[in-house]
């Protein structure tokens, strides 16, 4: 027997094969939903009341994953940086859109986007890419949440994916000396030293300007980081956050290996004559263009294979550097500031092995000094 609601309430009813059913009407055509109990149809009909009054049109309804996703990504343009939307683009259109780019955003739940994480498991799918599909999913649809399209989002139900921490991997003094040693001939020979140096992170070394540099005060000033947004496509964009932005100061070797290189610099620049584009750039290729940033990982591995060092990734050298301050006693607010860490309790959080060698530090010398004040 169907039970009538009020004006735009839809109505109820239970179906002779046992089912409940709910149907609401919405902007003249009607919406119905098949439950096993009339409780579910009431939450439901109560669920599109909220999201009618919300502004939510029929159109709406049929909306699919892969078309929200379209209009959520040319709406992230204006809000993200080009890199962050272009890895966006990449996780939903391999991970994500493939399985359910079909579906109705209406229809989403819970129990899919679990299905999801283990069919994406089952193909051998990495648990980080797993957890990125996670985070982007449950940032679009809380924003489908907000327009009315959601009535909850259903990725508030599903357990984060767990990654497991990998150890960071740093070189030693020695052999952060032989490296540098090896890359002595190469044509990066100062982003490698300027990387271990500083603890700059690749895409902020590749955005330094020769204006970043000041040599009476011995400072180098991060300001911009060269971010790729395609293949081939790169562009300059701030630091991402406040603390990002910060003075480094530098050595009077690295000075002078910096002024060296500027002379270098100046060779390439006559050299390509009227190929050259003025950039102001410190690292650039051979004709003043933003330096690929391939190429710079393609000879990094080159040398560490020359040099018979493990294998680590570029950012490795940032690790090494900061590392390298803790366990020489550097204050934990001093590496904070020089890594761009928004708190030092980031900083803690990642270099936490380095300051075990500090404490060994400190541990003898207080046994010195309390024991030849007690002799």
């Amino acid at each position: 027997m169907s039970r009538r609601r009020g004006n735009n309430e839809g109505s109820l009813y239970k179906r002779q094969d046992g089912l409940w059913c709910a149907q609401i009407s919405l902007d003249g055509r009607r919406l119905t939903k098949y439950a096993k109990t009339q409780k579910d149809c009431r939450t439901w009909i109560k669920a599109m009341v909220a999201k009618i009054d919300g502004g939510l049109t029929f159109e709406a309804t049929l909306m699919t994953m892969e078309r929200f996703f379209e209009v959520w990504l040319s709406g992230k343009e204006l809000s993200r940086r080009p890199g962050t939307v272009e890895n966006y683009r990449k996780v939903t259109n391999s991970y994500i859109l493939p399985k359910i780019g079909q579906m109705r955003l209406q229809d989403l739940t819970p129990t899919h986007i679990t299905q999801l994480y283990m069919l994406l498991k089952d193909e051998g799918k990495g648990a980080r890419s797993i957890q990125a599909v996670h985070v982007i999913l449950h940032c679009a649809l809380k924003q489908a949440v907000r327009e009315g399209l959601l009535g909850r989002n259903p990725v508030d139900a599903v357990d984060r994916p767990r990654v497991e921490q990998t150890e960071t991997q740093i070189l030693n003094e020695e052999q952060a000396r032989h490296l540098l040693t090896t890359a002595s001939a190469s044509l990066y020979e100062t982003v490698f030293c300027l990387a271990l140096i500083s603890g700059m992170r690749k895409g902020e070394l590749l955005g330094l300007k020769w204006s970043d540099l000041d040599l009476t005060k011995g400072t180098i000033l991060v300001q911009r980081q060269l971010q790729l947004i395609k293949p081939g496509g790169y562009v300059l964009v701030p630091p991402k956050t406040k603390a990002g932005k910060r003075q480094v100061k530098l050595g009077q070797g690295m000075l002078a290996k910096l002024e060296n290189h500027r002379k270098n610099q100046e060779a390439l620049k006559a050299a390509a004559g009227d190929k050259w584009k003025e950039n102001n750039l410190i690292f650039t290729s051979s004709i003043g263009t933003y330096m690929d940033q391939s190429r710079v990982h393609k000879e990094f591995k080159r040398l560490l294979t020359k040099a018979g060092l493990p294998d680590l990734r570029f950012h490795d050298l940032r690790h090494t550097s900061l590392s390298f301050l803790l366990e020489n006693g550097t204050p934990v607010n001093t590496v904070q500031q020089r890594a761009g860490h928004s708190k030092a309790s980031v900083t803690i959080d990642i270099y936490g092995h380095a300051l075990a060698g500090s404490q060994n530090q400190a541990a003898d010398r207080i046994d010195e000094l309390v024991t030849s004040i007690a002799v």
